[in-house]
């Protein structure tokens, strides 16, 4: 069941801009997503748009270090919270999309247990 869900849309040139300072992607990445790849507009857009999509299937704001988005195995993005910060027996769905001047993102909170969903409020 679906508990909820979050889209975000960044421009590409406004990250690009944005990494003309160096603290910009310390600031908005953690140690592990500044090493998991090319540290490119794009990705770093993706990102950025997957961690708002996050915090909007959650229904709360969070700090840019509460998620982060690595690939799985097959190459998937996939978000990780920081402790406690995930409803107990919810998982997230994460896609990510870019193309030319644009990135996007949704996440969805998906209860993965018979749990009541009025719990997960």
């Amino acid at each position: 069941m679906i508990a909820g869900l979050g889209i975000d849309l960044v421009s590409v040139d406004r990250i690009r801009r944005a990494m003309a300072n160096p603290r910009f992607t310390q600031r908005i990445l953690t140690k592990r997503e500044r090493g998991a790849g090319e540290l490119t507009a794009e990705h770093v857009a993706g990102r950025w748009s997957a961690k708002e999509a996050v915090s909007k299937c959650l229904g709360r704001p969070l700090r840019w270090h509460d998620v982060e988005v690595l690939p799985d195995a097959n190459g998937a993005p996939r978000a990780f919270l920081r402790e406690g910060l995930l409803p107990e027996g919810c998982a997230i769905l994460l896609s990510i999309t870019h193309e030319r001047s644009m990135a996007a993102a949704v996440a969805a909170l998906v209860a993965t247990s018979r749990a009541d969903p009025g719990a997960m409020e």
